[in-house]
C-alpha cells in the first residue's frame, strides 16, 4: 500500500489506521509513503501496490495526472482513494471518472475512510468504485 500526501502528519495517520484495518483482518501490509507525485508514480512502478491514498494536491504529478498514468501503465490493479482538500463536485466527479474507487475531501473522520479503505484492502481493484454525482 502507499499512501501519497505532501503531510507527513497525514501520511502518519493514514498509515495508522490502515494499520489497524489490516490487523483486523489478519492481512501482512506493506506500507510505502511518497511526499509528491513523481515519487509516488516511482514507488508504484517498483512495488505495483493493491491500494494507493493519495492526495490530489500533489508536489510535482498532481493525483488525477498520476490517477492517469497508474491506469494507463497498471489497469486497475491499484485501487486509488484520494483523501484531498479539493472539495468540489466537479473535482470529485473527475476523479471517479478518471477511475478513482473513492474520494474522501479533508477534514474527514478516522471512521469514514476507514469505510473507503477496508474493502479496497480486502479486494484491491476488484472492489466496487463510489458511483459518480
Amino acid at each position: 500500500m502507499l499512501i501519497a500526501d505532501p503531510d507527513a502528519e497525514l501520511r502518519r495517520r493514514v498509515a495508522k489506521l490502515v494499520r489497524e484495518l489490516a490487523d483486523d483482518a489478519g492481512l501482512d501490509v506493506a506500507l510505502d509513503q511518497a511526499s509528491d507525485g513523481t515519487m509516488a508514480l516511482a514507488a508504484i512502478a517498483d512495488h505495483r501496490p493493491r491500494l494507493l491514498v493519495s492526495e490530489v494536491l500533489l508536489p510535482g504529478l498532481n493525483g488525477l495526472r498520476l490517477l492517469r498514468r497508474i491506469r494507463a501503465d497498471h489497469g486497475k490493479a491499484t485501487a486509488v482513494v484520494f483523501v484531498t482538500t479539493m472539495n468540489r463536485d466537479t473535482d470529485r466527479y473527475w476523479a471517479l471518472r478518471n477511475g478513482a474507487h473513492a474520494y474522501v475531501t479533508k477534514p474527514f473522520e478516522d471512521e469514514q475512510l476507514r469505510q473507503r479503505i477496508r474493502p479496497l484492502l480486502l479486494e484491491g481493484g476488484d472492489a466496487r468504485p463510489e458511483r459518480m454525482l
